[in-house]
């Protein structure tokens, strides 16, 4: 690459950046609001995880509290495979997809239009369960009442979880939430590829990026195995076991169900 077109990319990039910068929902891969505390990798959040000894308490021999991995998938999801030691406490969906408003049919989900600006970006059309928001917030104090916890929490792709990060900084005053941003299966990973966009006089980029789907287990297909998520890619350790302890009590004979 010549010197020109580096300048030329490295100017694209720039002004991209500042665009970026200045928006108002900027801080997780989908640009949702951020009202947690950051993100976080999902290998980040296993070295963290695994590093520390577990304890009932969540604390070390030197009263340090222990990161926490919360998983807030549907329960059936959490059943199929979750990370090693996370807890399951599903946020908004509980289990099963809402096909009308304040569906109760094989449906059990938290009612998060009540705040649709920080919180409630999934609901469209009024489909989002019945149960309060402040319960989600409720029971995970009641696992982890101290509110600098560290708790990682992780959903397929880093959607759901951005919403019940905001939830739990919000109306649980939470200030070590981190959301895992890739989630458990993650999303495809791309590759630049030209022409380069130019850069207007005003600063403005003009032109369209192109991107290429990367095979990243290297196996001469794309699919769903070449996501970037804990399970895949990251392909951190995982596992299907049913402790009891971790699971969501408030609905606990689902687990079993599946």
């Amino acid at each position: 690459m010549n010197h020109n077109l580096t300048s030329s990319v490295l100017l694209a990039i720039g002004a991209l950046s500042v665009t970026i910068a200045q928006a108002d929902t900027t801080g997780n891969r989908y640009g949702f609001p951020v009202l947690y505390k950051s993100e976080i990798s999902s290998a980040k959040a296993w070295l963290d995880v695994s590093q520390s000894s577990r304890h009932d308490d969540h604390e070390d021999t030197e009263n340090q509290l222990k990161p926490v991995i919360l998983d807030v998938r549907r329960i059936e999801e959490y059943v199929a495979g979750h990370p090693v030691g996370a807890y399951s406490i599903p946020f908004p969906h509980v289990t099963g997809t809402p096909s009308e408003h304040n569906d109760s049919t094989n449906y059990i989900g938290y009612k998060i239009t009540a705040d649709p600006v920080d919180v409630g970006f999934l609901a469209t059309d009024g489909k989002d369960g019945t149960l309060p928001i402040q319960s989600f917030v409720d029971y995970v104090e009641s696992k982890f009442p101290n509110k600098d916890q560290p708790l990682y929490l992780l959903c397929a792709t880093g959607h759901r979880s951005v919403q019940a990060a905001n939830a739990l900084a919000k109306y649980g005053h939470y200030t070590q939430i981190r959301n895992i941003w890739e989630g458990y299966n993650g999303q495809p990973k791309y590759a630049y590829t030209g022409p380069v966009p130019t850069v207007s006089e005003d600063e403005n980029v003009e032109g369209e990026f192109n991107f290429i789907q990367l095979d990243l287990n290297n196996d001469g297909f794309l699919d769903g195995n070449d996501r970037d998520g804990w399970a895949f890619f990251q392909n951190l350790p995982t596992e299907t076991k049913l402790v009891k302890k971790r699971l969501f009590k408030s609905y606990i004979s689902l687990y079993t169900a599946h």
